[in-house]
């Protein structure tokens, strides 16, 4: 089981990686099978994948169309390895204005450190906004 400050470490090294758009250290955090999603229904969120058949396959289509920047973790709570992550960040989409707006994830690290899960919340709609 990871410490406290080791998970939050993890966390946030690898959300370091997705603001700087950094798709092989970013691939790095993931154990095998892993799974991401983001909670949401794919049909009312069209273009956008909320999921794939690895984390990475929809995370980096996610990065080619949303820039984050000025990320900043509002709280956690970690028992174990078990993180519950809440995050304040602008989002811009490709030729598009930036956004202010909430995430909160849902994580389990594995004994390494790597994801096993995340599950995110996010502010659909404004999603499907800023995909057109």
């Amino acid at each position: 089981m990871l410490a406290r400050d080791e998970a939050l470490n993890r966390i946030h090294e690898a959300y370091a990686a997705r603001v700087r758009g950094d798709k092989e250290a970013l691939s790095r955090y993931w154990a095998d099978g892993a799974t991401f999603r983001i909670a949401g229904a794919p049909s009312l969120v069209r273009d956008v994948p909320l999921s794939g058949a690895t984390p990475m396959e929809a995370i980096a289509k996610l990065i080619d169309q949303f820039t984050f920047s000025d990320l900043t973790l509002v709280d956690a709570v970690v028992d174990g390895n078990k993180v519950a992550a809440h995050w304040q960040v602008t989002i811009t989409p490709g030729n598009g204005k930036g956004e202010t707006t909430q995430l909160f994830d849902l994580i389990e690290l594995d004994d390494d450190g790597k994801i096993k899960s995340l599950t995110q919340f996010a502010d659909t709609a404004l999603m499907r906004h800023m995909a057109g």
